[in-house]
């Protein structure tokens, strides 16, 4: 009598661990799905939710691709996909702590609700407005829309990471960057102008204490000019977040070999 032979579909059992390994990436770091205020069985729950709706249309692992190999690729493609979102959102934070030095609220600190770690308190504030827009524009779902897709430009196991993939991630940072000091510059260059002026008047008026008097100066002309630059916000995070968008489909297509 033959032997019962029973074999595991390990190609099937790759690519569903590829599936939830590349969604778990991206949910780890991702703005709002990977804040330290949800639970880490929901950001688990919402990974293997998100390989369950995309397995049907999503190609088996090809053949001979080992688990080392996967396991670095799917944690590359998700990250980044999540980094691009984030560092949108977290460069807000840094906007904000260059923002504070020039009206004196650096030195004001709270614990931030997101991180759970003591940070500037327009730091803060200015990353929850970050974090509003990011909501407003539809932020979240269009991440889950690049990760839908990037199953169809790169398959499981299908990234070739000797390509130059590399400066796409760099470019991506240097966007963030180049948005936190255009958020920050309406109070830094007003910050400058305000000691710029109080020197002067220390020059003509010796007698006048310039540090008692310049505090409440800089603190109230900086949080009126904080407040008219939230006007732009909106639209800097807007042109940002398409951007690193467009940078990650690059990155993608790099990866792809294409």
């Amino acid at each position: 009598m033959d032997a019962l032979v029973f074999r595991l579909p390990w190609n099937d059992l790759l690519g569903t661990f590829a599936l939830v390994l590349r969604g778990a990436a991206m949910v780890a770091v991702v703005p709002i799905y990977g804040s330290e205020a949800v639970p880490k069985r929901v950001r688990i729950g919402l990974a293997v939710l998100l390989a369950v709706i995309v397995a049907p249309v999503v190609p088996p692992v090809p053949a001979g691709v080992g688990i080392l190999r996967l396991v670095v690729v799917e944690s590359l493609v998700g990250f980044v996909i999540g980094y691009a979102a984030a560092m949108t959102v977290e460069i807000t934070l840094y906007a904000g702590g260059l923002a504070g030095y020039p009206t004196g609220l650096a030195m004001a600190a709270m614990l931030d609700p997101v991180t759970q770690m003591q940070a500037p308190t327009i730091g803060i504030f200015y990353r929850l407005m970050g974090m509003l827009v990011f909501v407003a524009i539809g932020g979240p779902e269009q991440v889950l829309g690049v990760l839908a897709r990037s199953w169809e430009i790169v398959p499981p196991g299908g990234a070739v990471l000797d390509g130059p993939w590399l400066p796409f991630v760099v470019q991506v940072s240097a966007r963030v960057i180049t948005l936190g000091f255009r958020l920050a510059a309406p109070i830094m260059v007003t910050g400058f102008l305000v000691d710029l002026g109080l020197m002067l008047v220390n020059r003509a008026v010796p007698q006048m204490h310039v540090l008692v008097v310049g505090a409440p100066i800089r603190l109230g002309v900086g949080l009126v000019v904080a407040g008219l630059s939230l006007r732009l916000m909106a639209p800097l995070l807007t042109e940002t977040f398409r951007g690193t968008t467009h940078d990650v489909a690059r990155f993608l297509r790099v990866l792809a070999g294409s």
